[in-house]
């Protein structure tokens, strides 16, 4: 997978960015089919009191408005973190038509826990995506060792 690493690489670090203005810690980038990033994309649910703002979701608004359809079905998004099943249908709705991730959903909960469960959601993105009518292809897990690093308590 050395071929994806720089992109997780990217995502972790806009992930830690996010963590350090007091959100949660996730982040993404968008690439064009050679590699260039064109967005990139933190959480801000925090710092929006929004629900709704995951890194994806934001990268996703921002990304609609610059690029149509057949250019984001050239494109690529790199999560730090598995997307959840919102952030998954948006990343179909919006063309995009490759998603790699870092950290998959199973290995998250197993290592950072259940025990709340307003917060626990394990349908994973490759189920979710499994379901549309065009295919979206799915890469990961790459670098979750280092994902679950910003996962960890300061």
């Amino acid at each position: 997978m050395p071929l994806y690493k720089n992109g997780i690489e990217r995502a972790i670090i806009v992930a830690q960015q996010a963590k350090e203005k007091g959100n949660l810690p996730y982040g993404c980038i968008l690439t064009d089919a050679d590699g260039k990033v064109l967005l990139e994309g933190e959480n801000t649910i925090n710092t929006d009191n929004d629900c709704l703002a995951h890194a994806e979701i934001n990268l996703i608004r921002e990304a609609c408005k610059l690029y149509d359809y057949n250019v984001l079905n050239t494109c690529v998004i790199y999560t730090s973190d598995e997307p959840c099943a919102m952030c998954s249908s948006a990343i179909y709705w919006s063309g995009i038509g490759k998603l790699v991730f870092g950290l998959s959903k199973k290995t998250f909960y197993d290592n950072v826990g259940r025990e709340n469960l307003n917060w626990v959601f394990e349908l994973g993105s490759r189920e979710v995506l499994s379901k549309g009518g065009r295919e979206v292809k799915v890469v990961g897990p790459i670098l979750e060792d280092e994902v679950l690093k910003i996962h960890e308590k300061n």
